[in-house]
């Protein structure tokens, strides 16, 4: 009777140091498959570039923000947005260049916005953990001054998980 309790006692630990396994090794950081960040809701940078928040996640290797972006310029000209200027600044102080496929600049004339999508990645790196960051907004330039520049940044704070 003793060894059978101690049988099924090690066949019990067993098991249960297989599932921990299983769930360490699949994933198991603890973290929800999908962070948000908050900031704030409006923001005028510098040359009159209107940013209105609309949302910031992160999954395991991917980080997503998106703005609405309006040229409140003065004296009134055309922008010009060129998303590979953006840019994710870590709390380290490395920053991740924006990722994906090239696309044409956004033209926007005094007054016009438009809604303006990045996405960040860095191989080895869980962007879930990213507690705090802020997103670069480069690579705004201006039809009298055509030199893409930084025009400011936008702070974000880690919210929770993805409803």
């Amino acid at each position: 009777m003793f060894a059978r309790r101690n049988a099924r006692r090690g066949l019990l630990a067993s098991t249960a140091a297989g599932l921990l396994w299983i769930v360490t090794a699949c994933g198991g950081s603890g973290l929800p498959d999908k962070v948000k960040y908050a900031a704030p809701p409006q923001a005028v940078l510098m040359g009159g570039v209107s940013v209105q928040f609309q949302l910031a996640h992160a999954s395991d290797d991917v980080f997503k923000f998106r703005v609405y972006i309006q040229n409140l310029s003065n004296p009134p000209q055309m922008m010009i947005i060129n998303r590979d200027g953006f840019g994710l600044r870590l709390p380290d102080g490395r920053v991740l260049q924006r990722r994906g496929s090239a696309h044409e600049p956004y033209m926007l004339q005094p007054g016009q916005g438009h809604d303006v999508w990045v996405d960040f990645k860095e191989a080895g790196l869980d962007l879930r953990t990213v507690q705090q960051a802020s997103v670069i907004v480069g690579g705004i330039a201006f039809g009298n001054d055509p030199m893409p520049r930084v025009v400011g940044e936008i702070p974000l704070t880690w919210a929770g998980p993805v409803d």
